[in-house]
């Protein structure tokens, strides 16, 4: 029997119970109305149906060629060297534009790095020495001003290659052509050694920071860079700038020629603010320890005359200078020399990256990036100028929409504008490093702009190989600038693209190139692992005047680009690719073209290299295994998974989009390639003898060179690198396919 006491216990334990029945059913109809409308907010696949509106051609609509225009006209109305006070005026010109754009956030963020300059009102020569000491002839150490009046601002710093060593050496002259390891091995065969001598070094084929080092290398006692004729003028060498877009035989191109990459030099890995730690500059493995300075190709001319001819360049070696092709080292007159005078000095100066935010309304913890660096050695009208007045530009357009559309991307947009890339990267690799992890958890893609116009003629573009095709659908979708193009029946940017750049594996597409080095997408994709695409309209590959004092305003609005229809072009490519990836519900990342692609590069790592990895026991088998299981994986996924998703699943979308993100990742050796530690990306990198160049397995095929013909006999500890380095790709090409289906 219950007492009176249990009965009445039990009423006010079910009465707590009904009401916490209430809250409980309150609650739920509290988060199914909340994740309805989050359903409500993911739950679309276009882009137009999310905004009620077509973003993509509002954007088209929206970019100005009249406010790129005026933009640039400010960028190079004064060089902007990094360091310089000029440098630190445009950054934060730049932050008043987001702002004023109606940008969420805009900052100058400063980083204390070692960069380089000429000593001042000092200039840095290379001059002929007679028997008797006297100068006979000495080079410029400036560019005269030729086509604009800016040209003649004091601020121009006189010629000069950062982080050359300071100092005075004389000698004989040997000419080395590209400055290549095979270049110095045929003059050895000839007998000729650049050891004590100065070399004389075309500009071209292979950075030239990889010239000096392998000129140190190999002895040399200092390096003079020229540039030749075949490569800067016409066959006319009076049509040259400010007439044409060729470059006078006065131009010399800037440059810094240190050795290591990865950011500042003197805090390595890590961010240059103010706690860091940072080592001796003597010694420093990325300094050059021999004098650089790079000359006009009529100044090299005057030098090449004096080499005496004995000893004929190869065929291959002859340019088109006004001078025979002689390799040296001894100079045509007895007793005299060549003397290289350089006081280029090192010193730690603030530069400023600029970032700009527009945060996403849905996924405001994904970020689309879109990058462009500032500085430059003196206008920097087309590199990066015209990127950085394209990004400008699109900072306003939406702004704009946010303003006037009440539009707001899903995901989070960031502007970068970096400072002192010109010095190896520096801005963009220092705030890699300082938000690495954020970065790797948050980012979906980095689009470069690293020069929007070089040329007329047609688009190019370089990707990883999940934004290849986002390339090219966006380009579709872009009028053509050229309106003899529209004559010729090609009505988008595409057309011409393909009929200028068929891919020959694939004939109905144009051809989209690697990445390779030398651009701020390097700290995004080699050392996080971030897709990274970069992008450009170009003539024919390096404009002559890139580096000189004459990539000015003049060159931009008169010569290249009128109307700066084809910059327009560009920032709306720029745009609509970032709109893309920030408001597609699934991200538009081709995951069965990376799948494709690393089947093909292992078949073509196998033909070239699988000989004399066999002839040392060394198989490809356990890789080939973890391709064939991602090539597996990836199918399975886009089959399934990916191809099922419940859009209207807020949980599903974000699962399906993390291991679509997150997968680039999985390449990642964070140990670093072998001999190669700022570099982390097994798949795609540069390579560690010529930074600006690209290899697939980078730290595989390094290796593999470097052993050359030697067994394992010879040489156990590099071919147990080989080895080891094998054993890690498998294993996160595995990884990356298991990263799809399944958890362990």
């Amino acid at each position: 029997m219950w007492s009176t006491q249990d009965v009445s216990d039990t009423k006010n334990m079910l009465d707590k119970n009904k009401k916490s029945g209430y809250w409980i059913v309150a609650v739920a109809i509290i988060l199914c109305f909340a994740t309805g409308i989050l359903i409500g907010r993911y739950g679309t696949t276009s882009v137009a149906d999310y905004h009620n509106f077509d973003v993509r051609n509002l954007v088209i609509d929206e970019i100005s060629a009249e406010e790129i225009d005026s933009n640039l006209r400010y960028l190079t109305s004064t060089p902007h060297v990094a360091g310089t006070a000029q440098d630190l005026l445009q950054a934060e010109w730049m932050r008043d534009r987001f702002l004023e754009a109606g940008l969420d956030e805009a900052k100058t963020i400063p980083y204390d790095v070692l960069l380089s300059y000429p000593r001042v009102g000092v200039m840095n020569k290379v001059s002929l020495i007679d028997e008797q000491g006297r100068i006979n002839y000495t080079t410029a150490g400036r560019q005269p001003p030729l086509g604009s009046p800016e040209e003649f601002s004091d601020d121009i710093l006189h010629n000069f290659n950062a982080f050359s060593a300071n100092g005075v050496v004389e000698g004989n002259v040997v000419y080395v052509h590209y400055g290549r390891k095979k270049d110095y091995e045929y003059l050895l065969s000839r007998g000729i050694n650049v050891s004590g001598h100065i070399a004389l070094i075309r500009l071209g084929a292979i950075f030239r920071g990889s010239k000096v080092d392998l000129a140190e290398r190999y002895g040399a006692i200092g390096v003079i860079l020229f540039s030749d004729r075949l490569e800067k003028t016409s066959q006319n060498r009076n049509n040259t700038y400010p007439d044409s877009w060729w470059m006078p035989g006065t131009g010399a191109e800037y440059g810094h020629v240190g050795r290591l990459r990865g950011g500042d030099l003197l805090t390595p890995f890590y961010p240059a603010i103010e706690s860091a730690f940072r080592i001796k500059e003597e010694n420093h493995p990325g300094l050059p320890k021999i004098p650089v300075q790079a000359i006009g190709y009529e100044e090299a001319e005057v030098i090449l005359r004096n080499i005496s001819p004995e000893n004929s360049a190869p065929t291959k070696w002859i340019g088109k200078m006004d001078a025979p092709y002689s390799l040296g080292p001894s100079l045509r007159n007895p007793g005299w020399r060549v003397r290289l005078d350089v006081s280029t000095v090192n010193e730690r100066r603030t530069t400023f990256n600029t970032i700009g935010i527009l945060r996403g309304s849905v996924e405001d913890d994904r970020y689309v990036l879109l990058g462009n660096h500032r500085d430059a050695w003196t206008f920097g009208a087309l590199d990066p100028s015209s990127g950085t007045a394209s990004m400008i530009e699109i900072a306003r357009v939406f702004g704009k929409m946010k303003r006037d559309q009440n539009w707001r991307p899903r995901r989070t947009i960031v502007f970068c504008s970096w400072g002192a890339h010109e010095y190896g990267l520096v801005g963009s690799y220092e705030w890699t490093q300082q938000h690495a992890t954020v970065l790797g958890q948050r980012a979906v893609a980095y689009l470069n702009v690293d020069t929007a116009v070089s040329g007329n003629r047609t688009l190019f573009g370089n990707a990883f190989p999940t934004l290849k095709q986002l390339l090219i659908d966006t380009a579709k979708l872009i009028p053509n600038p050229s309106v003899h193009e529209i004559e010729s029946g090609h009505k988008t940017v595409f057309d011409t693209w393909l009929a200028q750049s068929r891919d020959r594996d694939n004939v109905d597409q144009p051809m989209v190139g690697h990445l390779g080095g030398g651009s701020d997408f390097e700290g995004f994709s080699y050392v996080i692992g971030i897709p990274a695409a970069d992008f450009g309209y170009m003539k024919n590959g390096v404009y002559p005047t890139q580096y000189s004092l004459y990539d000015s305003y003049h060159l931009a609005s008169n010569i290249v680009d009128r109307g700066f229809v084809h910059h327009q072009a560009v920032a709306r490519m720029w745009a609509v690719a970032a709109v893309t990836l920030s408001d597609s519900v699934i991200l538009p990342l081709d995951i069965l073209a990376y799948a494709s692609y690393l089947n093909h590069s292992l078949s073509l790592l196998h033909t070239k290299y699988g000989p004399i990895l066999q002839q040392n026991g060394v198989s490809l088998k356990h890789v080939r295994v973890s391709v064939d299981h991602f090539m597996f994986s990836v199918k399975h996924f886009s089959e399934n998974e990916l191809k099922n998703v419940d859009q209207s699943n807020i949980f599903a979308v974000r699962r399906v989009n993390d291991k679509l993100m997150y997968l680039e990742r999985f390449f990642i050796d964070s140990k670093g390639l072998p001999d190669h530690p700022e570099t982390n990306h097994v798949i795609f990198s540069t390579s560690s003898s010529d930074s600006h160049n690209f290899n697939t397995f980078a730290g595989l095929v390094d290796l593999i060179v470097q052993v050359e013909n030697k067994t394992e006999s010879n040489d156990p500890e590099i071919w147990s690198k080989i080895r080891h380095h094998l054993s890690v790709i498998a294993f996160l090409i595995g990884e990356a396919g298991r990263s799809l289906n399944g958890d362990f």
